[in-house]
């Protein structure tokens, strides 16, 4: 249990069981009582929806005549306070969703820290269910426009929509001055009223579920992807969460690292600090890299001109062994949408302890384990840093000296050439490296 919760929770302490596990049964508690309300509260608005609407078409005389009689006379104000009725209630549903989620991670957390794994039960209970979940970023806020927490918006979308085509069908918002209804009278106003209504509770309800770095730009280049037909990973929260403790677990063993963050910003993308993910000066320069002119011509080194940042978006996000044109378009992409959501000094970390190294061998503590051996409390020296830096660009195990007397001059710290050499050497003698 211990190695588990140091693996996925380094930062959560505590000193008793007993205080988790009670924890752990409040917090289950919570999540299944919120769900009861959840249902609950919902039936009740279908309950309202389906009372309301039969008032349009009530014929009786009496009280329901006379309540109708009141709206007709006053439908477009009535319609306005149904609509922003029903945005206050979606607004509701929506907070009470994300409160059932939070509650359910809490208990696949506290569940993971108290050494309970269902292992292969998942084949009868669900891992993206709180019931038989492991990660807790499989259970989401948003599970999609059909399943049971999207009932709410369907009812009043549906509901709201009705009301308002019932009450303003055929009528000109412009009756107060018959001047104006003679002039402007819109037939199908009715019609583009359904279709604010639409829209706008669609946004409130999706954008107001989006996970924590979530976005409807991030929603809109996923869409993208499915049409280009390009693989990404299922979980984005769950990959930046991992990456994200890839840095805390580097600064947990006390590994200073300040040199490499500055050769590789010197080496790869010296305009990390300016550019907002992308740089099209790179990507030009990449374009020109893949011929052998301008490679002589400018002493160019074959790239693809990526950044940092799109570098980083591709590491995580875009399965290799697919198109390279279209990873190229959507590293771009998600590029604008990753330098919004962290800073640079975060980027920067996730890049250094996500990427890989050599083959096999992901982020800077593998790669400090592989390459020098001791990690713990570990100083990387300007030459072990310039060293690492130019391994990450190399898809090969080979040492190429031409391409490392080509870059050690681009980086303005102090790089011995002697020590430098007797890293190499010394990997290749291991077998770690290949000399070309």
């Amino acid at each position: 249990m211990e190695n588990r919760a140091e693996q996925y929770y380094p930062t959560y302490t505590f000193k008793k069981r007993d205080v988790l596990l009670i924890e752990f049964e409040e917090a289950q508690s919570i999540a299944n009582s919120q769900t009861k309300l959840y249902g609950q509260v919902a039936n009740i608005l279908i309950a309202v929806v389906t009372v309301l609407i039969p008032l349009f078409f009530e014929t009786d005389k009496g009280k329901s005549q006379r309540v109708l009689n009141i709206i007709n006379n006053n439908s477009i104000l009535f319609s306005a306070i149904i609509f922003c009725f029903g945005a206050i209630i979606i607004r509701y549903f929506v907070e009470l969703q994300k409160q059932i989620t939070f509650n359910a991670r809490k208990v696949v957390t506290l569940r993971s820290l108290l050494g309970l794994d269902y292992g292969t039960i998942q084949l009868t209970l669900p891992n993206w269910r709180v019931e038989g979940a492991v990660n807790p970023f499989a259970i989401k806020f948003f599970t999609g426009w059909f399943s049971f927490g999207s009932i709410p918006f369907w009812t009043l979308t549906i509901g709201v929509n009705v009301i308002w085509g019932l009450s303003t069908f055929n009528k000109s918002p412009f009756t107060f001055n018959t001047f104006l209804n003679e002039i402007l009278y819109v037939p199908l106003f009715w019609y583009y009223g359904n279709i604010i209504i639409t829209l706008f509770y669609t946004y409130i309800f999706r954008t107001n579920l989006n996970d924590r770095h979530e976005t409807n730009y991030l929603h809109f280049t996923k869409a993208l992807t499915r049409v280009f037909g390009l693989r990404l990973v299922d979980n984005f929260e769950y990959v930046l969460y991992r990456a994200k403790l890839s840095y805390i677990e580097l600064d947990r063993l006390q590994v200073k690292y300040d040199s490499l963050k500055k050769i590789l910003i010197q080496i790869e993308d010296r305009e990390f600090e300016k550019h907002k993910g992308i740089s099209f000066k790179a990507l030009f320069r990449g374009i020109l890299s893949q011929f052998r002119f301008f490679r002589r011509r400018f002493e160019y080194i074959k790239s693809g001109g990526s950044t940092i940042t799109m570098q980083l978006n591709r590491t995580l996000f875009i399965p290799s062994n697919q198109n390279r044109l279209k990873r190229k378009l959507f590293e771009i992409l998600f590029s604008i949408w990753l330098n919004n959501q962290f800073s640079k000094e975060e980027i920067l970390k996730m890049y250094i302890s996500s990427v890989r190294y050599e083959k096999g061998v992901l982020g800077l503590a593998n790669a400090i384990k592989y390459f020098f051996g001791d990690i713990h409390k570990k100083e990387l020296s300007n030459e072990e840093a310039f060293f690492l830096v130019e391994r990450l660009s190399n898809i090969t195990s080979k040492v190429k000296w031409d391409r490392i007397k080509h870059l050690a001059p681009r980086t303005a710290l102090q790089i011995e050439d002697i020590k430098l050499e007797r890293i190499y050497k010394g990997l290749i003698e291991n077998g770690k490296l290949k000399e070309e």
